[in-house]
């Protein structure tokens, strides 16, 4: 008994070393500024001040109501109840949250922002009223939302929270949006970097329309009002190979019996895909080719590629037509470019014509005598004229004379005359026949 009065009366002596009154303990640790100075205008004696020392020291507010009222993926915004704010004491929150060692943070107001969680993970927080001689809280658990990039036709990104999203009351956050955009072609350095500021209620954050063949990281950051920005958010993404665009500057050469068919790349930045192939068609009324030649085959010079078309037919009109493809296709001269997977281009067409060949020999040539100063000649038309026949060229002795090429004739007559001042005909006159094509 002897040691409990002394401890009292330590106890006193320090209370009264410290403060002024008993009122000023009391009111010093409990009370709000305002409501202490209410409270020091009033007279109490020394036994009332400590009745109002020992109920204070018995209050603990009372938390409930706990929810969540935002969920992204990085930010959370709790709030909750307390019974205690009408006791006319200043409140104050402690908000533990995450693994061992806890995060921690105090409030005044019964609402906290936490802008550090990770991405679609599980969290227990719990919210405590820090009071003397209490460690009575009320815990919530929740899991973070995932961000999502989903693509849409037309190849239309969508950058969104998943389900665990949450906004009841349709609050605006405010998202710092940053894309990073690289294109996938080897052949290409393309790179993109942006970043948009996107106000939103609801799951979707925004869509964008990116490039086809490319790979894409977005990471997104939130906030409420002028809050400090939350940890990053970040998902990535490959798009489709896309149709590459036309070949470009399509010329052709032409021969007598080929096409120099010549090209530049389609002109996609970035890249659709990976140029693989062009397919190549040519045609007239006669005779259609179709080849489909690998990239890698197809020479190059200067940016361009070229193919030669063979065995076409002398002084004659091709249509070519050329498309590229992308991925294990890709066509010129239609001229159409294919990417690996099988996307095509438009065609490219043009027209050329052959240049006309050297014909082959008249056939069935006969001369006769047919008076005393002409001679008959009679032939047939080559089995290969080249191209379009448009006269022949007689030559006897020197002298020269010309028939027009008539199609309707089976044979080719020309008669020569003056052949008298010569002295008439004789056995060893020579004939020359020849012919020109238009």
């Amino acid at each position: 008994m002897s040691s409990a009065r002394s401890k009292a009366q330590e106890i006193r002596t320090r209370y009264w070393l410290t403060f002024r009154s008993p009122r000023e303990f009391v009111l010093s640790r409990w009370l709000s500024p305002r409501a202490r100075r209410v409270a020091l205008g009033m007279e109490v004696n020394k036994g009332a001040a400590a009745a109002i020392f020992l109920a204070l020291l018995s209050v603990v507010a009372s938390l409930k109501n706990l929810q969540p009222t935002i969920v992204t993926g990085t930010f959370v915004q709790l709030e909750w109840e307390s019974d205690g704010n009408g006791t006319g004491m200043e409140p104050e929150f402690e908000v533990a949250w995450g693994a061992e060692p806890e995060l921690r943070l105090r409030t005044h107001s019964a609402r906290a922002r936490l802008t550090d969680l990770q991405p679609g993970t599980r969290y227990s927080i719990t919210i405590r009223s820090v009071s003397r001689g209490s460690a009575r809280g009320i815990m919530v658990r929740l899991q973070t939302a995932s961000l999502r990039l989903t693509q849409s036709w037309g190849n239309q990104l969508q950058v969104a929270w998943n389900s665990a999203f949450a906004n009841p009351r349709a609050v605006r956050m405010m998202y710092k949006v940053q894309w990073n955009i690289t294109s996938r072609a080897l052949s290409s350095n393309y790179t993109f970097n942006q970043t948009t500021i996107v106000n939103s209620t609801e799951a979707e954050i925004m869509k964008i329309r990116v490039p086809y063949y490319a790979e894409i990281v977005v990471c997104v950051q939130a906030r409420r009002q002028k809050d400090e920005w939350s940890r990053k958010a970040c998902d990535s993404v490959t798009t489709q190979t896309g149709t590459p665009g036309n070949v470009r500057n399509l010329k052709i050469t032409p021969d007598e019996r080929s096409l120099r068919v010549t090209w530049e790349d389609p002109g996609d930045t970035p890249p659709t895909g990976e140029l693989d192939r062009v397919s190549i068609e040519v045609s007239n009324t006669c005779k259609s080719f179709t080849s489909l030649e690998p990239i890698r085959n197809l020479s190059t010079g200067s940016g361009k590629r070229f193919f030669i078309v063979k065995h076409l037919q002398p002084d004659s009109d091709y249509a070519i037509k050329s498309r590229a493809r992308d991925n294990p296709r890709t066509t010129v001269a239609m001229v159409r470019a294919l990417n690996k997977g099988l996307s095509t281009s438009k065609s490219v067409s043009a027209n050329s014509r052959t240049l006309p060949g050297v014909p082959s020999s008249p056939r069935a040539l006969l001369a006769l005598p047919w008076s005393s100063t002409q001679v008959l000649l009679s032939w047939a038309p080559p089995d290969e004229p080249q191209g379009i026949l448009v006269n022949y060229t007689v030559s006897v002795d020197g002298k020269v004379g010309t028939c027009k090429e008539d199609t309707l004739q089976v044979h080719r007559v020309l008669e020569f005359d003056d052949l008298a001042m010569r002295g008439g005909t004789s056995p060893s006159l020579s004939f020359m026949l020849r012919w020109h094509l238009g």
